[in-house]
């Protein structure tokens, strides 16, 4: 096996041992093993969309809240050989859905990406989506821990569970609900969109 295709292996094992820290337990589906190897690296020249900004309009984020769910969902699924959350514009899944299905979420988006400010500003002096992928990290993980009450009867790490669920849900779920552009998660789960 070349360097780079263990370069490229690790890289997506180490998504889904993140995905295992945050659930407590590397319990995915058995389809989502196809994800450790990756045929060819993600480029946007090489048949990705490297357009920039939004798809559609934000309905219910403000920039600033866009931002920083963006930012959010992008450490959930990173780009690497593959594109991630952000370029899936799984952001645009989880606004469509705020203005529809998931209305009852509401308020636990705004003041949950409030607290994730709080702390950002807290620990690191900067706005969450200005900083770094390491300190971005860094703060989400003292999301996971935080039991700070938020709303809905959910603390921190509860709302961080319920980001990463709207994360996986826009990146793999049917494109016509905003995320998953291009099918990009399918096609990587091997399904033919």
């Amino acid at each position: 096996m070349s360097k780079k295709n263990w370069q490229q292996i690790t890289s997506r094992r180490e998504f889904l041992h993140q995905c295992g820290l945050c659930t407590g337990s590397l319990v995915l589906p058995s389809s989502w093993l196809k994800m450790l190897v990756c045929a060819e690296p993600y480029s946007p020249q090489a048949g990705g969309n490297s357009r920039t900004g939004p798809l559609l309009e934000f309905r219910f984020f403000n920039s600033a809240q866009a931002a920083i769910v963006e930012a959010v969902t992008d450490q959930i699924i990173p780009a690497d050989q593959q594109p991630g959350a952000k370029w899936a514009g799984v952001v645009h899944y989880i606004d469509l859905a705020l203005v529809g299905d998931l209305k009852d979420f509401r308020v636990a988006y705004s003041r949950g990406i409030h607290r994730l400010a709080t702390l950002a500003q807290d620990f690191a002096g900067k706005a969450f989506a200005e900083l770094d992928f390491a300190a971005q990290t860094n703060i989400l993980e003292r999301l996971e821990q935080d039991q700070t009450p938020i709303a809905l009867a959910l603390n921190g790490a509860q709302f961080f569970e319920l980001v990463r669920k709207h994360t996986l849900d826009g990146f793999f779920g049917d494109p016509k609900y905003g995320g998953n552009r291009d099918s990009v998660g399918w096609k990587i789960l091997g399904f033919g969109g």
